[in-house]
């Protein structure tokens, strides 16, 4: 189930944001991958976040952003024991 993260940014910022996946993970069970997905708000243009893996957090830079408005970025991570959970941010852009 996605967890929702609201937070704020800048047009111009390019932020990491540390994701924590502690919480799903049983132990001796790391993160081993992340796919992250970028929906931009109307008439904006989709970008690629950057991801890093430390377990059991995943670090996601997002940014520049173009546009205002929502933008919603989504983090499913795959776990060494092969489950899976997801976490979306939730970014808005105000300037």
């Amino acid at each position: 189930m996605s967890r929702p993260w609201n937070i704020g940014q800048s047009k111009v910022a390019k932020l990491p944001w540390p994701l924590d996946f502690t919480k799903s993970l049983l132990s001796g069970v790391t993160v081993s991958s992340a796919v992250v997905t970028h929906t931009p708000p109307s008439g904006g243009t989709v970008t690629t976040p950057s991801t890093q893996i430390v377990s059991p957090i995943v670090y996601v830079t997002v940014g520049p952003l173009g546009v205002t408005g929502v933008h919603y970025v989504d983090v499913l991570a795959t776990f060494s024991d092969a489950t899976k959970d997801d976490i979306r941010l939730v970014i808005r852009v105000d300037y």
